[in-house]
């Protein structure tokens, strides 16, 4: 798996760089932990909880990783990624992930945090149906 921005589409790469700068500004501190993959890694991530130990990390196995057309990515608190699962976007005091959702969101990214299967760490292209 692919954490390189370079390995994406060009339009995720400037979007990235994009959600990268405002999250700066908001001073969120984050690492991109993935970004392309291949079909073999996607089915690896895939089985993680069903036919593998660990839990499920993933609902599909059509990710827009293998287009390079979404990252995933990490905050962090005290150089240490956190993984907050509690995102409520609705309250003043919005929590790093929730915030991150909005950034994305303000670049043209759709946010996995908005999804029935919660995917906070997950930003992809926003493409019109």
């Amino acid at each position: 798996m692919s954490r390189k921005l370079s390995d994406l589409v060009p339009e995720m790469q400037e979007k990235a760089r994009l959600f990268s700068d405002k999250m700066l500004e908001a001073g969120i501190r984050f690492l991109i932990t993935r970004t392309r993959c291949t079909p073999e890694e996607q089915a690896e991530l895939y089985a993680q909880g069903r036919t593998k130990p660990g839990p499920i990390v993933t609902w599909t196995l059509q990710s827009k990783h293998l287009l390079g057309e979404a990252f995933d990515i990490a905050i962090l608190k005290d150089n240490k990624p956190v993984w907050d699962k509690k995102v409520d976007v609705n309250v003043n005091s919005i929590p790093d992930y929730g915030e991150a959702m909005i950034i994305g969101e303000s670049v043209g990214l759709t946010a996995g945090g908005r999804w029935a299967h919660v995917d906070l760490p997950h930003y992809q292209l926003h493409k019109e149906a």
